[in-house]
């Protein structure tokens, strides 16, 4: 038989790689920083150059890789309030029909 690794496992793994994956990006982020401040003898300055080239870097990658990805789930989120939409206007008149006639059936009891 063959032996496959539990998923608990698998989502443990993962889990501890992404955490140590974050902690050397961070790690080597900081020694980028502290290598700018010692180039440009300001740590302020060294943070906000790290600082904006990621943001560069981000936007690089919204306008390229995400943006297409973004607009159509805004557009599936429209159709669906769209739906939302005329399914509430439906239920609002066939909630107004349905009490007419329980308003008409009352009156007709009544006489």
């Amino acid at each position: 038989m063959e032996n496959k690794p539990s998923g608990g496992r698998f989502i443990a793994a993962l889990l501890f790689f992404v955490t140590t994956a974050g902690i050397a990006i961070l790690l080597l982020l900081t020694a980028l920083v502290i290598w700018l401040s010692s180039v440009t003898g300001s740590f302020i300055a060294s943070a906000l150059i790290a600082g904006g080239f990621f943001a560069v870097l981000a936007l690089l990658v919204y306008l390229f890789a995400i943006r297409d990805a973004v607009e159509q789930i805004r557009r599936q989120a429209e159709t669906v309030y769209e739906v939302a939409r005329a399914a509430q206007t439906g239920y609002e008149w066939l909630a107004g029909k349905v009490s007419l006639f329980l308003k008409l059936r009352e009156e007709l009891r009544k006489e």
